[in-house]
């Protein structure tokens, strides 16, 4: 099933158990190696890789803890089905906490969120539609946070990508918990409601172009807000 590991090869992954992860990982993603297939035992993928079982059980090991791949007691390995809020959770595990990070994962939604106003605009159904609709009209009842998820959840739930739904949840809560742990604050410099609503005409008229201008425009509005806000957090003024 699995070639020989080259030991040869400098290149990256240099260590053993990071190739053997790689071998596993592109079967996997090319399709070949399927949710609830088994994997050779841990002696039988030493023998393909022409390796100790040392690496080998490391490799599986990570891919088990990135949710890869599960071992059943008594069966054996088996390839699960990878769910991507379960893989980005174990990517924040290691996640540093700086000022850098919220810029970083800011940026990571100005290049998802228009694209996904952009796809709304086109695929869009009536109920979904009336979800947007009904997000905008709890501007008045909620605070500003939680009704800018709603609105920014059903945008992107009309997108009709699932994926693109599962990492915005979770980067958005992932934002929210950086932003506590750096002690930024979460709020906004203007109320969103404007942008939203001109959002939500464009994706109305099926203006793919325009709800992609407005989306980009209304997070580079609230991005410099967000460097003024770090920017106080690391640097407090003291009275005197």
């Amino acid at each position: 099933m699995f070639d020989p590991i080259s030991k040869q090869n400098p290149a990256y992954p240099s260590k053993y158990y990071e190739k053997i992860i790689v071998a596993i990982s592109d079967m996997i993603a090319q399709g070949i190696l399927k949710p609830g297939d088994m994997l050779p035992s841990e002696r039988e993928l030493a023998e393909q890789f022409q390796l100790s079982r040392v690496p080998v059980r490391e490799a599986l090991k990570i891919l088990e803890f990135l949710g890869m791949v599960s071992y059943v007691p008594g069966k054996g390995i088996f390839v699960r089905k990878l769910e991507i809020s379960s893989l980005l959770s174990k990517i924040f595990f290691g996640l540093s906490v700086t000022p850098d990070t919220i810029r970083q994962l800011f940026a990571i939604r100005l290049l998802i969120e228009p694209y996904a106003a952009g796809q709304a605009a086109l695929y869009a159904i009536p109920e979904e539609l009336e979800k947007i609709r009904g997000a905008l009209e709890e501007a008045n009842g909620t605070s500003v946070v939680n009704y800018s998820l709603d609105f920014h959840t059903a945008v992107i739930s009309a997108s009709h990508n699932s994926l693109l739904l599962e990492i915005y949840t979770f980067l958005y809560s992932l934002l929210n918990l950086v932003r506590k742990r750096s002690k930024i604050e979460n709020r906004y410099k203007t109320d969103p409601l404007r942008f939203h609503s001109e959002i939500y005409n464009c994706i109305c008229a099926k203006d793919s172009e325009g709800a992609q201008r407005l989306m980009r425009e209304h997070l580079q509005h609230e991005k410099v807000y967000l460097e003024d806000m770090i920017s106080d957090s690391t640097h407090p003024t003291t009275n005197t």
